[in-house]
This record gives structure tokens, sequence and C-alpha cells, in this order.
């Protein structure tokens, strides 16, 4: 009978660990994937800002580019268009 007792003790035993060993892995996998989530919303977010930032710099780019404002610079400048034979084109000799 004490024989049977041990090995049923022991069995329990045995189970009680195994049980702990898979909550802990659990939990610790858990951690993991909270961390992982974390950080791949972080980078979300900076792309998200990297592409705001892109838009930002393109439609100012636009901007300053416009005929419109160019036009004005050059005014303010003195700039004038250029009269016949004062541009000369050089072709690319190789």
């Amino acid at each position: 009978m004490n024989n049977g007792m041990s090995g049923w003790i022991l069995g329990t035993i045995l189970a009680a660990m195994t049980s702990l060993v898979l909550g802990l892995t659990l939990v610790w996998l858990n951690i993991e994937r909270m961390d992982i989530a974390y950080g791949l919303q972080k980078l979300q977010v900076e792309l998200d800002n990297s592409a705001a930032h892109g838009a930002k710099l393109e439609l100012e780019r636009d901007n300053l580019l416009a005929p419109y404002r160019l036009r004005r610079k050059a005014e303010e400048f003195g700039m004038r268009p250029a009269v016949p034979g004062q541009i000369r084109r050089l072709e690319d000799v190789q």
C-alpha cells in the first residue's frame, strides 16, 4: 500500500511541476508577444511620421517651384527673360 501511495504522490508532484513550467512558459511567451507588438506599433508610428514628413516636403518643393512664385522671385532679384542670342548651347563632345 505504501508503494502505491508514493507513486501517486510522485505523479501528482510531477504533474504540478509540469503545470508550473507550462504556465510560466505561457506567461513568458505572452510577455514576448506584447514586447514585439509594442515594437511593431512604435515602428508603424515612425513610418507614418516619415510618410507625413515626406508629403510635407513634397508640398513645399511644389510650392517653391510654382511658376508664379518663381516669376515673383525673378522680379524681386531684377531678372528678366533672356533675349535672343544671350543663351548659347554647347554640344557634348565625346
